[in-house]
């Protein structure tokens, strides 16, 4: 009975991380695609969310049955009918123009970089030249892919990216083939050194190897953080193409409050008890929600501390207070700029309740974020 109640626990603990997990692979693929949705899961089943309708909602629901582990997607009639083919004329209509961070090489080759980006070298390449396997940096997680030609190339990279976010921020899908070219250990050790410096300094970023050469681009959100990482990729003798992140438009600032807030209900901040210490449990979350209030110039993004309705008021507005401080803080220490953020507590006057009027107390316990336009 003890182990049959284990396991119980258990699959009530794994089940909504492998549906955040889901949500967050099926969203970053298609982010590499150009389309911006929000994802949810409930078991292995999906439905895509979005701010506008999709040029091709076809495309994307294939692109996400697509992933790993997912066995059914639905698009929400807010991105459109995947039945009804687009054309062209609709296409330039009715698209809202999303810069993706996520396509990083592709996008920094369109225009020419700011004054203070190093100069593109030989040992920068673009990563749509036949790359052998990639480390990209997406909303605060690291998605490992392609093949390495050993076991221990392969550990190396991904114990080395959970040294530099929670383990659970990072998506293995590496593979072993002995065929593929070893890295030189000099181009190795440099491409592992650079890796716990692109979550706090960039926005964005793509890493890779072609078999001959290193490809490094990214995007930053503050002067500061292109040249502490600028100097990171020097010491390593690796050229970086870097890139400021874009300024969100409406639709984007909407859908990025829509995503930290899908986020946040999925795997919620927890605090210690009657503190404003953010739980060990948390930092998978927080760092999630650093990578994504990062994306864009231009936002204000407010952080809302909420409580239930168990003890003082006066106390509990304080604490909601404390506690929206706290992960304000938090985000700052991982990269995301001070000048982005503002921080509220709001007590007991928004509690969450049931059809019945009834206060759902571990719900009314939350942090959530408004975003707008500057």
């Amino acid at each position: 009975m003890a182990l049959a109640t284990l396991f119980v626990v258990g699959a009530v603990v794994q089940v909504p991380r492998a549906e955040a997990d889901l949500a967050a692979r099926v969203q970053q693929e298609l982010a590499a695609e150009g389309f911006r949705v929000a994802a949810s899961f409930s078991g292995q089943d999906g439905t895509l969310r979005c701010v506008a309708p999709l040029a091709d909602p076809a495309s994307a629901e294939r692109l996400a049955a697509a992933v790993w582990g997912v066995r059914a997607v639905t698009l929400d009639a807010s991105c459109g009918d995947a039945s009804v083919p687009v054309s062209i004329a609709t296409t330039t209509t009715t698209v809202v123009p999303v810069p993706v961070p996520t396509t990083l090489a592709a996008t920094t080759t369109t225009s020419a970089p700011p004054a203070t980006t190093a100069p593109t070298t030989a040992t920068t390449t673009s990563v749509a030249a036949a790359v052998q396997f990639t480390v990209r940096l997406v909303d605060g997680r690291f998605l490992l892919s392609g093949a390495v030609a050993s076991d221990l190339e392969r550990l190396a990279l991904v114990q080395t990216a959970r040294s530099a976010t929670a383990a659970t921020n990072v998506v293995d899908e590496l593979v072993v083939d002995p065929q593929v070219p070893t890295v030189p250990s000099e181009r190795f050790i440099a491409m592992v050194d650079l890796l716990p410096a692109m979550p706090i300094n960039l926005v964005a970023a793509s890493l890779g190897w072609n078999g001959s050469e290193v490809s490094l681009s990214g995007s930053y959100a503050t002067d500061v953080a292109r040249a502490s990482f600028a100097a990171s990729a020097s010491a390593a003798g690796i050229q970086p193409s870097l890139a400021p992140r874009p300024t969100a438009s409406g639709a984007q600032a909407s859908m990025l409050e829509f995503e930290l807030n899908a986020l946040v209900a999925a795997t919620p901040i927890l605090f210690d008890k009657g503190s404003a210490t953010i739980s060990d449990a948390s930092a998978a979350t927080v760092q999630q929600v650093a990578g994504l209030a990062k994306r864009y110039a231009g936002l204000s993004i407010e952080v809302q501390g909420h409580t239930d309705s168990e003890g003082d008021p006066a106390r509990n507005l304080t604490l909601s207070e404390q506690r929206a401080a706290s992960v304000s803080d938090a985000l700052v220490a991982l990269g995301v700029p001070a000048a982005d953020l503002t921080s509220k507590g709001f007590g007991v006057t928004q509690l969450i309740t049931d059809d019945n009027g009834n206060e759902i107390p571990e719900q009314s316990r939350r942090v959530v974020f408004g975003v707008a336009l500057n």
